[in-house]
Protein backbone atom coordinates (compact mmCIF):
# COMPACT_ATOMS: atom_id res chain seq x y z
CA UNK A 1 0.00 0.00 0.00
CA UNK A 2 1.00 3.24 -1.13
CA UNK A 3 1.85 6.17 1.77
CA UNK A 4 1.27 8.53 -0.77
CA UNK A 5 -2.84 9.25 -1.02
CA UNK A 6 -4.65 11.41 -2.97
CA UNK A 7 -1.92 12.35 -5.67
CA UNK A 8 -2.94 15.00 -7.92
CA UNK A 9 -1.13 17.08 -10.97
CA UNK A 10 -1.62 20.04 -12.72
CA UNK A 11 1.21 21.69 -15.27
CA UNK A 12 2.35 25.01 -14.98
CA UNK A 13 4.02 27.45 -17.10
CA UNK A 14 3.00 26.11 -20.35
CA UNK A 15 4.01 27.37 -23.80
CA UNK A 16 1.75 28.50 -25.87
CA UNK A 17 2.19 27.60 -30.13
CA UNK A 18 -0.92 28.31 -31.97
CA UNK A 19 -1.66 26.74 -35.66
CA UNK A 20 -3.92 27.73 -38.38
CA UNK A 21 -4.34 26.98 -41.92
CA UNK A 22 -4.69 30.05 -44.02
CA UNK A 23 -7.55 30.34 -46.51
CA UNK A 24 -6.86 30.13 -50.16
CA UNK A 25 -3.52 28.73 -49.19
CA UNK A 26 -2.64 27.02 -53.19
CA UNK A 27 -3.55 30.29 -54.54
CA UNK A 28 -1.68 32.80 -52.09
CA UNK A 29 1.67 29.55 -52.44
CA UNK A 30 1.76 30.25 -55.79
CA UNK A 31 1.92 33.86 -55.98
CA UNK A 32 4.65 33.67 -53.02
CA UNK A 33 6.45 31.00 -54.67
CA UNK A 34 6.99 32.92 -57.60
CA UNK A 35 7.77 36.28 -56.04
CA UNK A 36 10.36 34.18 -54.11
CA UNK A 37 11.97 32.26 -56.34
CA UNK A 38 12.33 35.28 -58.50
CA UNK A 39 13.67 37.24 -55.83
CA UNK A 40 16.21 34.69 -54.95
CA UNK A 41 17.63 34.37 -58.52
CA UNK A 42 18.52 38.66 -58.35
CA UNK A 43 19.33 38.51 -54.68
CA UNK A 44 22.20 36.86 -53.16
CA UNK A 45 20.58 36.48 -49.55
CA UNK A 46 22.12 37.21 -46.16
CA UNK A 47 23.46 34.73 -43.55
CA UNK A 48 21.76 34.03 -40.09
CA UNK A 49 20.57 30.66 -38.74
CA UNK A 50 20.70 29.37 -42.33
CA UNK A 51 22.61 26.63 -43.55
CA UNK A 52 23.11 26.12 -47.17
CA UNK A 53 19.63 27.50 -47.67
CA UNK A 54 18.83 30.84 -49.08
CA UNK A 55 17.59 33.37 -46.70
CA UNK A 56 15.93 36.83 -48.05
CA UNK A 57 16.63 40.43 -46.44
CA UNK A 58 13.59 41.41 -43.68
CA UNK A 59 11.80 43.20 -46.57
CA UNK A 60 9.48 40.33 -47.98
CA UNK A 61 6.09 42.81 -47.39
CA UNK A 62 7.43 45.38 -49.90
CA UNK A 63 8.17 42.66 -52.63
CA UNK A 64 5.83 40.02 -51.59
CA UNK A 65 2.28 41.39 -53.20
CA UNK A 66 -0.79 40.88 -52.13
CA UNK A 67 0.07 37.19 -51.26
CA UNK A 68 2.45 38.34 -48.69
CA UNK A 69 -0.18 40.85 -46.82
CA UNK A 70 -2.60 38.00 -46.55
CA UNK A 71 -0.26 36.13 -44.79
CA UNK A 72 0.94 39.03 -42.42
CA UNK A 73 -3.06 40.01 -41.53
CA UNK A 74 -3.47 36.09 -40.51
CA UNK A 75 -0.48 35.91 -38.27
CA UNK A 76 -1.67 39.17 -36.63
CA UNK A 77 -5.02 37.85 -36.22
CA UNK A 78 -3.79 35.03 -34.84
CA UNK A 79 -1.67 36.14 -32.05
CA UNK A 80 -4.14 39.33 -31.59
CA UNK A 81 -6.82 36.26 -30.33
CA UNK A 82 -4.22 35.06 -27.44
CA UNK A 83 -2.58 39.02 -26.28
CA UNK A 84 -3.58 41.07 -23.50
CA UNK A 85 -2.34 44.50 -22.35
CA UNK A 86 -2.72 44.52 -18.63
CA UNK A 87 -2.09 48.49 -19.08
CA UNK A 88 -5.20 48.56 -21.51
CA UNK A 89 -7.75 51.12 -20.42
CA UNK A 90 -11.30 51.52 -22.62
CA UNK A 91 -10.63 49.13 -24.49
CA UNK A 92 -8.27 51.27 -26.47
CA UNK A 93 -4.94 49.48 -27.61
CA UNK A 94 -1.94 50.77 -26.53
CA UNK A 95 0.43 49.28 -28.90
CA UNK A 96 0.38 47.89 -32.70
CA UNK A 97 2.27 45.16 -34.17
CA UNK A 98 5.54 45.94 -36.79
CA UNK A 99 6.37 42.94 -38.89
CA UNK A 100 9.53 42.10 -39.91
CA UNK A 101 9.47 39.35 -42.75
CA UNK A 102 11.91 37.05 -44.90
CA UNK A 103 11.54 33.99 -46.59
CA UNK A 104 13.95 31.06 -46.36
CA UNK A 105 14.65 28.90 -49.35
CA UNK A 106 15.79 25.01 -48.53
CA UNK A 107 17.47 22.89 -51.51
CA UNK A 108 18.35 19.35 -50.46
CA UNK A 109 20.63 19.29 -47.49
CA UNK A 110 19.87 22.59 -45.95
CA UNK A 111 19.06 23.37 -42.45
CA UNK A 112 18.73 26.04 -40.05
CA UNK A 113 20.22 26.02 -36.63
CA UNK A 114 18.89 26.47 -33.17
CA UNK A 115 17.95 30.36 -32.70
CA UNK A 116 15.39 32.91 -31.18
CA UNK A 117 14.02 36.28 -32.38
CA UNK A 118 14.83 38.55 -29.30
CA UNK A 119 13.25 41.74 -29.25
CA UNK A 120 9.79 40.52 -31.02
CA UNK A 121 6.94 39.12 -28.97
CA UNK A 122 5.54 36.57 -31.08
CA UNK A 123 7.35 34.80 -34.24
CA UNK A 124 5.40 32.79 -36.46
CA UNK A 125 6.46 30.30 -39.68
CA UNK A 126 4.26 30.35 -42.83
CA UNK A 127 4.90 26.97 -44.98
CA UNK A 128 4.43 27.79 -48.50
CA UNK A 129 5.94 24.24 -50.03
CA UNK A 130 7.10 21.22 -48.19
CA UNK A 131 9.97 20.42 -51.20
CA UNK A 132 8.02 17.35 -51.67
CA UNK A 133 9.61 15.49 -48.80
CA UNK A 134 6.88 14.57 -45.92
CA UNK A 135 9.67 13.25 -43.56
CA UNK A 136 12.29 16.09 -43.56
CA UNK A 137 12.85 19.64 -42.53
CA UNK A 138 10.53 19.60 -39.47
CA UNK A 139 10.35 22.69 -37.83
CA UNK A 140 11.68 21.80 -34.18
CA UNK A 141 10.45 23.54 -31.00
CA UNK A 142 12.81 23.29 -28.47
CA UNK A 143 11.56 22.89 -24.78
CA UNK A 144 12.80 25.63 -22.80
CA UNK A 145 14.36 24.42 -19.74
CA UNK A 146 16.44 22.25 -21.62
CA UNK A 147 19.27 21.23 -21.24
CA UNK A 148 18.85 21.88 -17.38
CA UNK A 149 16.20 19.43 -17.27
CA UNK A 150 18.52 16.32 -18.49
CA UNK A 151 21.98 17.40 -16.46
CA UNK A 152 21.29 15.32 -13.22
CA UNK A 153 20.26 12.35 -14.89
CA UNK A 154 19.94 12.50 -18.78
CA UNK A 155 17.90 9.05 -19.03
CA UNK A 156 15.13 10.02 -16.33
CA UNK A 157 12.19 11.99 -17.73
CA UNK A 158 8.81 13.76 -16.27
CA UNK A 159 5.71 11.62 -16.60
CA UNK A 160 2.08 13.14 -16.97
CA UNK A 161 -1.42 11.67 -15.70
CA UNK A 162 -1.93 9.92 -19.28
CA UNK A 163 1.23 8.60 -19.43
CA UNK A 164 3.61 10.20 -21.61
CA UNK A 165 7.24 11.29 -21.06
CA UNK A 166 8.71 14.92 -20.92
CA UNK A 167 9.55 15.67 -24.58
CA UNK A 168 12.52 17.92 -24.93
CA UNK A 169 11.95 19.07 -28.67
CA UNK A 170 8.19 18.63 -30.69
CA UNK A 171 8.74 18.53 -34.67
CA UNK A 172 6.15 20.30 -36.98
CA UNK A 173 6.13 18.57 -40.20
CA UNK A 174 5.92 21.56 -43.15
CA UNK A 175 2.39 21.30 -45.03
CA UNK A 176 1.51 24.45 -47.48
CA UNK A 177 -1.06 26.58 -46.27
CA UNK A 178 0.42 26.04 -42.46
CA UNK A 179 1.03 28.70 -40.19
CA UNK A 180 2.55 28.40 -36.47
CA UNK A 181 3.22 31.28 -34.08
CA UNK A 182 5.01 31.42 -31.04
CA UNK A 183 6.65 33.24 -28.39
CA UNK A 184 9.95 34.81 -30.00
CA UNK A 185 11.84 33.76 -27.10
CA UNK A 186 11.44 29.93 -27.44
CA UNK A 187 14.57 28.32 -29.56
CA UNK A 188 13.59 26.48 -32.45
CA UNK A 189 15.28 25.37 -35.69
CA UNK A 190 14.75 23.46 -39.29
CA UNK A 191 15.89 19.91 -39.85
CA UNK A 192 17.86 19.30 -42.76
CA UNK A 193 15.61 19.06 -45.68
CA UNK A 194 15.90 15.82 -47.73
CA UNK A 195 13.34 16.49 -50.50
CA UNK A 196 14.47 16.79 -54.34
CA UNK A 197 12.55 20.34 -54.38
CA UNK A 198 12.95 23.39 -52.63
CA UNK A 199 11.96 23.46 -48.79
CA UNK A 200 9.82 27.50 -49.00
CA UNK A 201 8.73 29.23 -45.97
CA UNK A 202 8.27 32.79 -44.33
CA UNK A 203 9.06 33.34 -41.03
CA UNK A 204 8.33 36.55 -39.31
CA UNK A 205 8.36 38.61 -36.25
CA UNK A 206 5.66 40.31 -34.33
CA UNK A 207 7.31 43.70 -32.66
CA UNK A 208 4.88 45.40 -29.89
CA UNK A 209 5.50 49.52 -31.31
CA UNK A 210 3.59 51.72 -28.99
CA UNK A 211 1.00 53.84 -30.60
CA UNK A 212 1.32 57.46 -30.67
CA UNK A 213 -1.14 59.12 -28.45
CA UNK A 214 -2.22 62.55 -30.71
CA UNK A 215 -1.31 65.49 -29.36
CA UNK A 216 -3.62 67.04 -27.19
Amino acid sequence: MTTAQDVRSRTIFPTLVLECTVPDAERINVELKQAILQKKSEDAGIHRSNFNGWHSKDDILQWGGDAMRTVAVAAIEMCNGFTHDDGMKNDEPRFSWSIQAWANVSQKGASNQYHAHPGAFWSAVYFVDDGGSENSGQLVLQDPRFPLNKMTVPDLSVRDTQGNRERTEISVTPKPGRMLAFPSWLTHGVRPHQGEQDRISIAMNLIASPIAKPAS
